[in-house]
């Protein structure tokens, strides 16, 4: 997979047993949408949920949208039924919570009785942090890891879950980082915050900075925003062009390295650039459509 033209800018979680939500979903312009089984569904009604949820998956065109299941743990007694249902939808990933072990991937390779669906792994505590350079390596080239911080930070016994600083700041940073070593996509924590443009923002324009490529949302008012901060500005397009352009006239040259803005530019800085003008033709592709 090529992390920088896959779409993962807004990944918006649902929940599965509200159908006003369900169908409103297919609405709201997130690049990917998890349909929440687990956090956002009461015990008692785990059963109903997962059947509206695949009767809808089955019935509703979500306009391109990828879809997304967030099953219940593999320890629940839930797991086994959630999978079963989810092995009927073609086109449908699935998010596994508490993602921790590699016993929790043989157990999922065990219930998908062949088939391979794309793997959201949310890491969440603290056993899953220590494991993750263990975990990464056994993932497929489509799989993502993702940053579960609010559990993460209660596994961890803090009162408050800041995503920047402290223990949960090192644990996003390590989750960032095991993706990018193994070159799968990385997904930001969640920002609980939802109204306050203001701080959804800079909590994107963080994970960014971190080297993630999209970010949790869990209210259709931040899906706009992490969508912005996640695609390349007009001046940056511009200036990757230019530097490009120029890149090719110092080829010719038989040169490597030259200058622009008065900073160096060699052979990193170029592949950036390409990278970032190959994600926003991705993005525009994607946002006419």
């Amino acid at each position: 997979m090529n992390i920088a033209t896959t779409l993962y800018r807004s990944v918006l979680f649902v929940p599965a047993g509200e159908q006003r939500q369900l169908e409103k979903s297919s609405t709201i312009p997130a690049d990917v949408l998890v349909f929440d089984l687990e956090d956002a569904v009461s015990p008692a009604s785990k059963e109903q949920a997962r059947k509206l949820l695949i009767d809808t998956l089955t019935a509703t065109d979500f306009n391109h949208h990828q879809c997304v299941v967030r099953i219940n743990g593999v320890s629940t007694p839930w797991f086994n039924d959630d999978m079963a249902a989810l092995l009927e939808l073609n086109d449908c990933a699935v998010m596994l919570p508490k993602f921790e072990s590699i016993d929790d991937l043989i157990k999922l390779k065990q219930a998908q009785k062949g088939q391979n669906k794309q793997l959201f792994g949310l890491i969440e505590t603290a056993l899953g942090v220590l494991s993750i350079a263990e975990l990464v390596k056994h993932l497929g080239a489509d799989d993502l890891l993702c940053f579960g911080h609010v559990d993460f930070a209660r596994d961890m016994g803090l009162v408050k879950a800041d995503a920047s600083s402290g223990a949960v700041y090192y644990a996003r940073c390590q989750v960032a980082l095991a993706a990018h070593a193994y070159r799968i996509p990385a997904i930001d924590n969640i920002t609980l915050d939802v109204k306050d443009e203001r701080i959804i923002r800079k909590d994107a324009l963080e994970g960014m900075q971190l080297g993630f490529q999209g970010k949790l949302c869990i209210h259709p008012n931040q899906v706009s925003i992490v969508n912005e901060v996640y695609t390349p500005t007009a001046n940056q397009v511009n200036r990757a062009r230019e530097i490009l352009e120029e890149w090719e006239h110092v080829k010719n040259q038989g040169r490597s390295v030259f200058t622009y803005e008065n900073k160096m530019v060699d052979l990193p800085v170029v592949l950036a650039q390409k990278n970032l003008l190959a994600r926003y033709a991705v993005i525009t592709k994607n946002d006419d459509r």
